[in-house]
């Protein structure tokens, strides 16, 4: 049986990056590390990247692009279902939160480790450009749903709802290994349903009263 061609060697060079960025971080991935992954010498990687920061950049957004994309396909349905009125708040995290777990596993690990395990300045520049309009975007749909909220206690809120999302994404079997097996391990799709359903209620709930 012959032997399957190889992907491009762009390809080749993002998947490899994309695997060790999220296991071992920015500063620890050196390019050689990428190289000897992807099977391509690093001239290569400077002729489709010219730098690291660059290559970091290409991966992530290789994976926010689509799923951005799916994430205002949802809004705008839920929008257009909801008639004029504030989408419900459920469906706004359904919206912003699914798209990522339809991603795959590498995705979520590789969001968690840039935006909570390594807050490098490279790694603003990159949230800046491709999920801070994402995010703003949502907040408006957020604030209009809560409206019996302070716009600030929303963004609060929203802050607390995306840390929660990160630790299930991060250890979702905790849970499973530290009631040794008497809670079932959960898959992350599993473990999203409850998360809407728990983020919603602190969402929904009155606002503390305090000026933030």
């Amino acid at each position: 049986m012959p032997t399957p061609p190889l992907p491009p060697t762009k390809d080749r060079i993002l998947d490899a990056a994309e695997l060790l960025f999220a296991d071992h971080g920015f500063d620890a991935t050196s390019l050689r590390m990428i190289t000897a992954r992807a099977s391509v010498n690093l001239a290569a990687v400077n002729y489709h990247f010219q730098s690291k920061e660059a290559l970091l950049d290409a991966t992530i957004a290789r994976r926010a692009t689509p799923i951005n994309h799916r994430r205002l396909e949802l809004l705008a349905a839920f929008e257009a279902e909801a008639d004029g009125k504030p989408v419900a708040v459920e469906n706004l995290l359904d919206a912003f939160l699914r798209p990522i777990l339809e991603a795959g596993s590498m995705v979520p690990r590789l969001i968690v480790r840039m935006l909570y395990l390594e807050q490098k300045p490279v790694f603003k520049r990159i949230f800046e450009r491709h999920l801070q309009p994402i995010v703003q975007r949502f907040s408006e749909a957020f604030v209009r749903s809560l409206p019996h909220v302070p716009p600030n206690e929303v963004m609060l809120r929203l802050l607390f709802v995306m840390g929660a999302f990160a630790q299930m994404m991060s250890s979702a079997g905790a849970l499973h290994v530290i009631t040794e097996g008497r809670f079932p391990a959960l898959e992350p799709a599993r473990c999203a349903a409850y998360l809407i359903a728990f983020s919603a209620a602190g969402l929904k709930a009155p606002p503390l009263g305090s000026t933030l």
